[in-house]
């Protein structure tokens, strides 16, 4: 059998570029909308922590998520049941998801499929890989070191802030 190439790769064959790396494990707490951006944002929170990642998304990306996070019903499977059956038709499981670049005030993430004893890596934006994490009840992580070498987490003041402004807002806000 060939080793897979691209955007879908041995996991074991990258784990020595992680090493060193310190990853935080960190759910989502939060989507909600910045009122005065117009957009989508969805918060995440260190498990263990106080810092918190906001990723500010597309209207239907953070609509997917809230699905997946069970907090708006949907008539109708969401395109992210498809993956998920393909992946238990392989006798995989989502192992983890990993948010660990920030280029260009753009996230990058990568899914972590795991096949009987493999571990595959795949590329995805953030927002996939989060309702894939949470369709599997996944940890999600960030690399800490590449996602704040540029800036520093939002402080509690700020979340206090995000927190009044998301106070009043609905799921049924984000249909258009």
């Amino acid at each position: 059998m060939t080793q897979p190439t691209g955007i879908f790769s041995s996991w074991q064959k990258n784990e020595k570029r992680k090493v060193g790396a310190k990853m935080l494990e960190v759910k989502v707490v939060k989507v909600g909308m910045d009122l005065e951006l117009k957009t989508p944002v969805v918060l995440l929170k260190e498990k263990e922590g106080d810092k918190n990642l906001p990723i500010w998304m597309e209207l239907q990306e953070a609509r997917t998520i809230l699905l997946a996070m069970g907090k708006t019903p949907s008539p109708f499977p969401s395109t992210y049941d498809f993956p998920r059956r393909l992946i238990e038709k392989l006798n995989g499981q989502i192992d983890r998801v990993i948010i660990d670049e920030l280029r260009n005030n753009v996230y990058y993430a990568k899914v972590l499929v795991k096949i009987k004893s493999e571990v595959f890596e795949v590329d995805a934006p953030p927002s996939d890989a989060i309702v894939l994490a949470l369709k599997f009840k996944a940890p999600i992580y960030i690399d800490e070191e590449k996602i704040y070498a540029r800036g520093k987490p939002i402080n509690d003041e700020e979340i206090n802030e995000f927190k009044k402004i998301l106070k009043d807002i609905k799921p049924e806000d984000f249909v258009f």
